[in-house]
């Protein structure tokens, strides 16, 4: 989810099934209070087809009464990360993923701005280490 929509993990955490419209998620984004609305990337389109819905909150505690909460949704993805060796990274790191997987595929800044909601200065540092590659990439046309 946090990949998949580009959001920090307080946003994912309170995203409930209704805010899913028009193959999008709309709510208001926590920490700025501007209301967003992201297009499901196809694999988390399927993800969440394939989810049992057994709250309102998309991603719900143990008991299905209300939302996972951040400790819960912390030690568990530190499950996985131990398990596949990724101890370095943290949930928010997801949130950078997103970024640079736009940059990595021509996004400009606006538009991961536009996902992210995120200010041109933070697009700029959370891309930063990959835009390089993204420029010696493109320039590869002007030298074939």
């Amino acid at each position: 989810m946090c990949i998949g929509t580009g959001q920090r993990i307080a946003d994912v955490l309170k995203m409930k099934w209704g805010d899913i419209q028009d193959s999008g998620i709309v709510l208001p984004q926590n920490k700025t209070k501007k209301d967003l609305r992201v297009p499901l990337t196809s694999h988390l389109s399927i993800a969440l087809s394939n989810t049992e819905k057994r709250s309102v909150f998309i991603l719900t505690n143990y008991r299905a009464t209300g939302p996972w909460s951040y400790p819960g949704a912390s030690d568990g993805v530190m499950k996985i990360r131990l398990q596949i060796g990724a101890e370095a990274y943290d949930i928010h790191a997801l949130r950078h993923t997103t970024a640079t997987e736009l940059c990595l595929a021509g996004a400009d800044d606006e538009t991961i701005a536009a996902v992210t909601l995120q200010s041109p200065q933070m697009v700029q540092h959370y891309t930063r280490t990959v835009r390089q590659k993204v420029h010696a990439l493109r320039s590869k046309d002007f030298r074939d």
